[in-house]
């Protein structure tokens, strides 16, 4: 087997063992937490969360006056964090869920 230059330079066929990784601790199941921020509640139509959660959890309630109420689903958060991702405030954040 041919090795070239780049691929010596770049470390892709290093012999020396590498040390091994400990393993990952069980991971706790995560949920998303709409914070006070949010932009729904100040009357600013956003909804972006609601929009990018593929299992639907996020649903939102009309308040009045053009305020909603977002709503997450118990139980149907699968805790992906798409939504915090897209959120354009930070208002929406994953936390653990009480076993």
């Amino acid at each position: 087997m041919a090795i070239s230059r780049a691929d010596l330079f770049r470390g892709r066929f290093r012999s020396e063992a590498r040390p091994s990784q400990p393993p990952a601790a069980p991971s706790q199941a995560l949920e998303a937490r709409i914070g006070a921020g949010c932009l729904s509640y100040t009357g600013i139509d956003c909804r972006m969360c609601g929009d990018h959660c593929d299992h639907g959890a996020i649903r939102f309630r009309p308040l009045g006056r053009g305020r909603w109420l977002p709503i997450i689903e118990e139980g149907g958060c699968t805790g992906c964090g798409d939504c915090a991702g897209v959120c354009p405030v930070k208002a929406v954040t994953m936390e653990a869920v009480a076993a």
